[in-house]
């Protein structure tokens, strides 16, 4: 039998990869598409455009067995501004699940749990310190699914995404490819674990056609977080440069920070001198059977591919 599945945010980057998964998978994917955007969807998914209200939402994702909400900013102008889209547009989406009889997979963030060292990283029992706007409105946007009473939810956090129509990661590729890399004075120090969307599209498959997870919270990443110096280092392996850190006081990166440079907001700036985001996994692996497959020269030598193939680079 055919899963019906409804994802919102079907045009951007994580939802792009998650669509044509679930496609590939044999699902009928809707693609809910907000009214004003004319961006394309993947060949082969419904394209159903619809705002993230209640029920506008409610019509759009009618017949779907699972709703994969992954809509959402990671940029604004104000706290209000993410309280918005990302806590106000996910309790739109958790109510329409609901009157839908479907299940809700929520794509929130690893900034949600806050800060960790490689040391003492973040499992899903620790009690949330986000430390940013953007933090606080994915953890907001959690509270909010898990109180919809009656609700089938499963929340996602992934470590930072990387891979394909990615941008956030673009800059240090254009670097990388210069030569040019930007280093910390905590970059050895400074633990992340990433993930390549891929392998955030088929843990997300692993939910919906699975069914496991049911009522879970749960870090999506590779298992082994790095450092700045590692994630650099990999990207001058990819371009074949030799690595030369070029260092960066703190003090630059804060005034950067205060006017904006280059997209460098405060929070930014606040969460590259923290201790890192560092998690474990070990939920997802009892959880859903699933463990990030990626590694990191694999993903950024493939994601560099794929920007030059597209002109990014």
């Amino acid at each position: 039998m055919t899963r019906r599945v409804a994802v919102t945010g079907a045009t951007g980057f994580i939802g792009w990869h998650v669509c044509e998964r679930l496609r590939d998978a044999g699902c009928s994917v809707k693609a809910i598409v907000r009214p004003e955007s004319r961006k394309a969807v993947p060949d082969g998914v419904e394209r159903v455009t619809a705002a993230l209200e209640t029920d506008a939402m409610t019509d759009a994702c009618v017949h779907a067995e699972t709703i994969v909400h992954v809509a959402g900013i990671t940029r604004a102008r104000s706290a209000g501004e993410y309280h918005r889209v990302n806590v106000e547009g996910t309790r739109a989406v958790a109510a329409a699940a609901l009157a839908c009889h479907a299940r809700m997979v929520h794509v929130s963030s690893l900034t949600a749990a806050g800060p960790a060292s490689a040391e003492r990283p973040r499992t899903e029992a620790d009690a949330p310190t986000p430390i940013t706007a953007y933090g606080r409105s994915k953890r907001e946007s959690e509270t909010s699914v898990t109180r919809t009473a009656g609700l089938r939810w499963t929340i996602l956090r992934p470590g930072a995404v990387y891979g394909p129509r990615d941008r956030q990661f673009l800059p240090l590729f254009r670097l990388a490819r210069l030569g040019i890399f930007l280093r910390l004075p905590n970059a050895a120090a400074f633990a992340l674990n990433l993930v390549h969307v891929d392998d955030v599209a088929r843990a997300i498959e692993r939910v919906v056609t699975g069914g496991a997870g049911e009522g879970g919270t749960l870090f999506i990443a590779r298992a082994e977080p790095v450092s700045i110096d590692t994630i650099l280092k990999t990207l001058a392996s990819t371009f074949d440069r030799v690595y030369r850190p070029v260092p960066v006081p703190v003090a630059l990166l804060h005034a950067g920070g205060w006017v904006g440079l280059n997209g460098l907001s405060d929070e930014r700036v606040a969460e590259l001198t923290s201790a890192g985001f560092a998690c474990r996994v070990d939920a997802a692996e009892r959880s859903l059977g699933f463990r990030a497959g990626i590694d990191l020269t694999e993903g950024f030598r493939s994601t560099a591919s794929w920007y030059r193939e597209k002109g990014w680079l």
